[in-house]
């Protein structure tokens, strides 16, 4: 059984955080403030608040400490601030201070430094971009390549520094989205020599490759994309133009610059310091694309990623609607990473709750995360709060420092999903929930290597349309040397700069079959990007490529079509495809599993094992209206003993049959299967 990676020392403690991040200058400016909010406001930060918190089990709070309007105007606030963190810490509980990334309250900053609106990012016209909800136009949002603001946030985090603090959480994080691009002139400039410094059309090397990929090698005019009613943002669903391609780039690479400066400036004086950011974009968005956000590039330069985005709550709706944050959690595990919500966003029942918090404790390597607001937490307003992290206090052996113990893994391509904001990211989306679903335990790969392949008996590629000659050559040595492969639709059609290639990357692996007609593998798009890409349905080919397997499977069905007026695939199409089992089947010829299972689909598992090697099975039961019933596992190798821990129950011993089958108590949200 293989050993995945573990989770990161700093937060070994388990995190379990409540919060009021937001300040009182801000909740009267937005309107927000009732009639008694300095009351509560002042209760919020008071002692008796901070033992009730202590006594629930939180580990850590994240209060406020700079929403943007100011070092100067928020200086009041910044040091209540300070006296709640020696407040805190009496009781044991680490902070996180709330820092504004990503917007200006010019209106009070603009007292403190006049300059600021040149820190600004600014449309074609010259007018300020502002933040995008709440009717926040008091928002400015900085612009990431002018210096200004960033000489300014060194001071802001020189304070946060100064007052004790344990760690940082970064809000409004990204660039402007699309279609509101900053077009100042540094922006135009870094574009400009961004461009320059990647192609260096200067020397004949550089000359020949620009002329291969834009026409001409002259970079000078060159500038960030503008839209209008003819050309708006949201038709382009496929990224062919090649400027709008690195333009995409630059902003990834760009604000990935920016939390490596971030990183290395707090962690070369304070390792110690947790730095979390929010800005884990919805599984469904082409955030590079839109927002300039890569979390393969940014997941290095955080310790915590916080996810307040949707689906929410982990849930299974009536109509077969699949709503989890497993892809988030995975993702994270892939750098080592932890991820952070609040599991009280958007839940209206206690099971709710309890599943979510039950899913972070699960995929999230045993960190429950966040549970809600201080006030709400302290006064105990929500018990099955208490009773998850009680289930995590009682049993530290089965979450402290547990591994992943998935053969299978998924690969995720940030250059395909980066281009295309459909086929590939919609096909990723299916083939998580029929794994999910089928009951088969996976990990999320982001790189391919001989190395980072080595612990995996199969890798699944789904619709991974560009691969790199370099990942070709990867993963046709992975299963010439005994690897499998499963893969479908159009991967490998594409090269690194999303061209067609005359042949899939992987045609290497049809050669050994007898194919009387050519596979379709579907049209490109043309600048009319709402053209099907897909690949047609029904096609299922098996092979074998010197010691290794494969299979291709020509599309995951979906069980809704996808709405081309969209540019992002929506929560309500995350349904299980329609051959999802046929998809799971596939992968289980190709992978010999440990362990049968038997159960509702609803019931998901993640396959874990604890340093001195025991082997344990999270169960959820996403279904909260029906607990789970009937649930066996029958395994091909001896077991010693076995003990469920169901939440809210007492551990129960069980005995396994002579076949080595285990029959499990009813399951109503989350229980611990350990096996010796």
């Amino acid at each position: 059984m293989h050993q995945g990676r573990s989770l990161p020392s700093l937060v070994a403690a388990p995190l379990i955080l409540a919060g009021h991040h937001e300040p009182l200058i801000f909740r009267r400016r937005t309107g927000t403030a009732v009639a008694d909010e300095l009351a509560r406001y002042q209760h919020e930060h008071s002692e008796e608040t901070a033992a009730n918190l202590a006594k629930r089990g939180i580990t850590w709070v994240r209060t406020h400490f700079y929403k943007g309007f100011g070092l100067a105007a928020e200086a009041e606030e910044i040091d209540i601030t300070a006296r709640e963190i020696q407040n805190l810490h009496k009781h044991g509980i680490k902070v996180e201070l709330y820092t504004q990334l990503g917007t200006l309250q010019y209106e009070t900053l603009l007292a403190e430094e006049p300059g600021c609106l040149d820190w600004c990012a600014v449309g074609p016209d010259g007018q300020l971009l502002t933040i995008i909800y709440g009717h926040h136009d008091f928002r400015a949002q900085p612009c990431l390549v002018r210096p200004g603001y960033w000489n300014y946030l060194k001071k802001i985090i020189r304070k946060g520094l100064d007052i004790g603090a344990d760690g940082f959480g970064f809000d409004n994080v990204g660039n402007t989205r699309i279609p509101d691009v900053c077009h100042c002139p540094e922006c135009r400039a870094a574009f400009v020599q961004y461009l320059k410094d990647k192609y260096r059309p200067d020397t004949p090397e550089g000359k020949a490759r620009s002329l291969e990929r834009f026409g001409f090698p002259v970079f000078d005019h060159m500038r960030p994309p503008s839209f209008n009613g003819f050309n708006p943002a949201v038709a382009y669903k496929i990224i062919i133009n090649p400027v709008f391609q690195e333009w995409t780039d630059f902003r990834t690479d760009n604000l990935a610059r920016r939390f490596q400066e971030i990183w290395h400036l707090i962690k070369s004086e304070r390792p110690d310091i947790m730095l979390e950011y929010n800005v884990y974009p919805p599984m469904g968005d082409n955030a590079p694309w839109q927002d300039g956000i890569d979390m393969h590039k940014l997941f290095h330069y955080m310790d915590v990623c916080w996810n307040e985005r949707f689906p929410a709550p982990a849930r299974l709706l009536n109509d077969g609607q699949f709503h989890h944050r497993v892809h988030a959690y995975k993702l994270a595990e892939s750098f080592n990473r932890l991820i952070c919500t609040f599991h009280s966003d958007n839940a209206g029942t206690a099971g709710q709750l309890a599943l979510g918090a039950a899913e972070s404790l699960a995929f999230n390597g045993g960190h429950p995360a966040a549970f809600g607001l201080v006030a709400d937490i302290a006064a105990g307003q929500r018990p099955e709060t208490d009773t998850v992290i009680a289930f995590r206090k009682n049993y530290p052996q089965l979450f402290d420092n547990t591994r992943s113990a998935a053969w299978v893994a998924v690969y995720e391509s940030a250059l395909s999903l980066a281009r295309n904001t459909v086929e590939p990211r919609y096909t990723e989306i299916l083939a998580l929930i029929a794994l999910l679903q089928g009951h088969v335990p996976f990990d999320i790969l982001t790189a391919l290597s001989i190395d980072s392949l080595a612990r995996y008996k199969t890798l699944i590629l789904p619709d991974v349309e560009i691969l790199t000659d370099d990942e070709a050559v990867v993963l046709l040595t992975f299963i010439q040397n005994g690897g499998n492969l499963l893969f479908t639709g159009r991967t490998g059609l594409y090269d690194a700069w999303r061209r067609r290639r005359s042949s899939p990357a992987l045609a290497p692996l049809f050669t050994s079959l007898k194919i009387s007609k050519p596979i379709p593998f579907g049209r490109d798009a043309g600048e009319n990007t709402n053209f099907a890409q897909s690949a047609p349905p029904g096609i299922r080919l098996d092979g074998t490529f010197g010691n290794g397997r494969f299979v291709y499977i020509s599309q995951l069905l979906p069980a809704k079509p996808y709405d081309y007026s969209l540019n992002i695939v929506p929560d309500h199409l995350w349904l299980p495809p329609k051959n999802a089992r046929e998809f799971v089947t596939a992968v289980h010829s190709l992978t010999p599993s440990l362990f049968k299972l038997t159960a509702p689909s609803s019931l998901i598992i993640e396959h874990r094992t604890t340093p001195d090697g025991l082997t344990l099975f999270h169960l959820l039961n996403y279904n909260l209206s029906k607990p789970a019933a009937s649930v066996t596992f029958e395994f091909n190798i001896p077991l010693q003993s076995a003990t469920i821990y169901v939440l809210n129950k007492s551990p129960k011993s069980l005995t396994p049959t002579k076949s080595q089958k285990l029959t499990l108590p009813r399951i109503p949200i989350y229980a611990i299967l350990e096996l010796r």
